[in-house]
């Protein structure tokens, strides 16, 4: 299983389809473990990560590395981004896992518009992908640009509050009042709307009552 390790280490290296023969002779095995040879082989067909084409190569089958993405072109790439259900773009890392010159492809593409990238800030390497549409893109003028970016806001946020009262704006973080509605609510009294007793009065004409007799004496 070491070796199978290192096998789809070296298709991984080559971003193309190879041959079994390519693999057996990259791994140099020991003259006393080539009876391994057809296990290698079948261990490698089933992989997960390695796409195996019995008719690739004219027929030689073929052993290919497979993907978390199967995209190695920038036409893949922006063809597999337009595929996509959701906005939630597509991490380089799991591009580059097949695509070693992914990178560079990908600086290209969003110099040319293509692509809308996030980098990492300490070494500046691209994060994530989406697809962009040139055609969305506004122009600002030059001049517009220089007048923005000379405006400075002030460093002190009570100064940045003052500024926006004074231009008429309601600051977000001002304090907002809270009004008390004077006078308790009256508490409604319940109204007993049933005058008496009222307890088994469906035995009414039972329970009547008669006067008493006079004991005999």
């Amino acid at each position: 299983m070491t070796q199978v390790v290192y096998a789809v280490d070296y298709l991984k290296s080559k971003d193309r389809p190879v041959t079994f023969s390519d693999i057996w002779n990259y791994l140099s095995i020991p003259q006393d473990q080539q009876q391994n040879k057809s296990y290698l082989r079948r261990a490698l067909t089933s992989h997960p990560k390695v796409e195996f084409d019995p008719h690739g190569l004219q027929g030689q089958a073929s052993f290919r590395f497979r993907p978390v993405h199967n995209v190695r072109s920038g036409d893949e790439l922006k063809a597999y981004l337009q595929r996509q259900t959701t906005a939630a773009g597509i991490s380089v890392k799991e591009l580059r896992d097949g695509w070693p010159g992914a990178i560079a492809v990908i600086d290209d593409l969003e110099k040319q518009g293509e692509l809308l990238v996030t980098r990492n800030k300490k070494d500046n390497v691209p994060k994530m992908v989406w697809p962009n549409d040139p055609s969305l893109s506004v122009h600002v003028d030059d001049d517009f640009q220089t007048f923005w970016h000379k405006i400075k806001l002030p460093a002190n946020p009570s100064d940045l509050r003052s500024e926006l009262e004074k231009a008429g704006l309601t600051p977000t973080s001002q304090v907002k009042e809270i009004v008390k509605v004077s006078g308790a609510r009256e508490k409604k009294r319940r109204i007993n709307r049933k005058a008496g007793r009222s307890t088994n009065t469906h035995m009414a004409h039972i329970l009547k009552e008669y006067p008493l007799k006079p004991s005999a004496k």
